[in-house]
């Protein structure tokens, strides 16, 4: 796949981890931590330099401490109070998508509004780690639907996310290609920053900072009244995944 949209979906195998520090719910466990790390490092005046090294080696082997998922805004929400998600937990109530694809008819608006459908499973997703319905939208070749499974992995081990809300922007009318019997259309994505939560107290941290690669072509199928995006790319055809 050539196309550079999923240029920040690179996290799953290569983001930036930082400390847990930067979780507002775990700032004083840290300190905690720290201080004792300090303490059980510092070697007494008897102390032979090989039990020195064993104190140092302990200390830095101390884990992260572990993160426990709790209440955005260290509360739960009134039923129906969307909340999104901060450092104390994911989001809460968030708006649900359909449960299934509708039907569109194979024109621009029909097209258009599949988009809109999905986008809301999409962020429905990024949000909950309940990718069912998004990933219905969607082939199973495509980065997205693999990103799915990351999400769903992600939340079954008690972690979350934190922003990471995409929106999408129609930059061209759908073409067809007569060769491949698809569709591409040009889309510029809209994001700024996604922190995915692990328990572990690890956090991986993408930033947009360069908006280059923003705009690229969705490709998609059309079957008996349904659109499905099938890849993505910088080309005019669709390449192999």
């Amino acid at each position: 796949m050539d196309s550079t949209i999923f240029t920040r979906r690179t996290l799953l195998s290569g983001g930036t981890l930082v400390g847990l520090g930067a979780l507002l719910a775990a700032c004083g466990q840290q300190a905690n931590n720290e201080a004792a790390a300090t303490a059980s490092a510092a070697p007494s005046e008897s102390a032979t330099a090989s039990a020195a090294a064993s104190d140092a080696a302990s200390a830095s082997a101390t884990p992260s401490p572990r993160v426990t998922r709790g209440y955005s805004g260290n509360s739960k929400a009134p039923d129906g109070e969307y909340r999104k998600a901060d450092g104390y937990g994911p989001a809460q109530n968030v708006p649900k998508p359909r449960n299934e694809p509708a039907q569109y008819p194979e024109t621009e608006e029909g097209l258009i509004h599949m988009m809109e459908d999905w986008v809301v499973a999409h962020n429905y997703g990024i949000q909950t780690g309940n990718c069912s319905s998004a990933k219905k939208y969607v082939s199973e070749s495509t980065e997205e639907y693999k990103f799915y499974e990351y999400l769903e992995g992600l939340y079954q081990r008690g972690g979350w996310v934190i922003e990471g809300l995409d929106s999408y922007q129609q930059e061209g009318i759908p073409i067809y290609n007569e060769k491949q019997k698809i569709y591409r259309m040009k889309i510029r994505v809209f994001w700024s920053i996604a922190m995915y939560i692990e328990p572990d107290g690890k956090i991986t941290k993408q930033a947009n900072t360069n908006k280059d690669d923003d705009k690229f072509n969705f490709f998609f199928s059309y079957s008996n009244g349904y659109w499905k995006i099938i890849g993505s790319g910088e080309g005019d055809e669709l390449k192999d995944e």
